[in-house]
């Protein structure tokens, strides 16, 4: 069991350091800085326990695979907290904007009901933007 506690720490801990979602290679690629004989299906295995735990939360983008993000209430301490993300079309990478524009009510037609939305917004990040990240 101290294996798995470690193993899931290590995936959790590389999600908290980093501003993007990961997917689970990247997660795998940082997790190894801790534990070094960690492998792809054990880092699918603590990402399975840790979104049954809501520690983690799955971004989905379409048209890519599944990424992976710590949940906000780790993050920033509030269970509530609702966010969208920025998509790098350069580098691929997907970094979470802690921020809404808000109600989407205005944006529907009359009769339809918004129970939740998404936004995500694309372009390039700083790095790919100035040209440092080729």
């Amino acid at each position: 069991m101290e294996r798995n506690t470690r193993q899931q720490e290590a995936v959790l801990e590389a999600l908290r350091r980093g501003r993007e979602a990961l997917t689970p290679a990247e997660i795998l690629q940082r997790a190894r800085a801790s534990v070094p004989t960690l492998n792809l299906s054990t880092v699918y295995r603590r990402l399975g326990a840790l979104l049954e735990q809501e520690q983690v939360a799955i971004v989905s983008l379409p048209g890519q695979p599944a990424r992976y993000e710590a949940a906000c209430e780790h993050a920033h301490g509030d269970p509530a907290h609702h966010h969208h993300h920025f998509h790098c079309t350069t580098c691929d990478r997907v970094f979470a904007l802690h921020a809404c524009p808000g109600s989407m009510k205005k944006l529907v037609p009359n009769g339809f009901r918004v129970d939740s939305h998404d936004l995500t917004l694309h372009g390039r990040c700083p790095s790919c933007k100035s040209g440092a990240r080729a």
